[in-house]
């Protein structure tokens, strides 16, 4: 799989946000989530995984669709929370579950962030 290959080589020749900048990270998912109109229940975690930082789930509002909640994570990764030098992500979707596995780095040699925003439909219960 190509992402799985980018991310390990993000890892690899770099090092996982911590401190300020892990923890205003994961504010920023938060907040970013919460603000979508498509989004009515959202958690966000630090998990301590350097594969997988921040995990976030979330509940879509009811008559939301797949294809259109999965837009939507894809629009607040790539122009809220992701970082502008470099980024990578991967979404997968089910019946009734969008995910996007992320992984974007500030600069050459600098930290990245790995994450994962799970997203129900708004009948769904939320799980990681």
């Amino acid at each position: 799989m190509e992402f799985t290959a980018v991310k390990q080589q993000v890892m690899s020749a770099s090092f996982p946000s911590s401190g300020d900048d892990l923890a205003g990270m994961a504010i920023d998912f938060d907040a970013y989530l919460w603000r979508s109109p498509l989004l009515d229940e959202v958690s966000v975690r630090r998990t301590g995984d350097p594969g997988n930082l921040i995990a976030a789930t979330c509940r879509s509002v009811p008559g939301c669709s797949i294809a259109d909640l999965a837009d939507e994570l894809r629009q607040i990764w790539s122009r809220d929370l992701r970082y502008s030098y470099f980024e990578a992500h991967v979404i997968t979707t089910g019946e009734r579950t969008v995910r996007l596995d992320a992984v974007t780095q500030i600069a050459p040699d600098d930290f990245y962030v790995t994450a994962s925003i799970v997203a129900q439909d708004g009948n769904g219960s939320l799980r990681s």
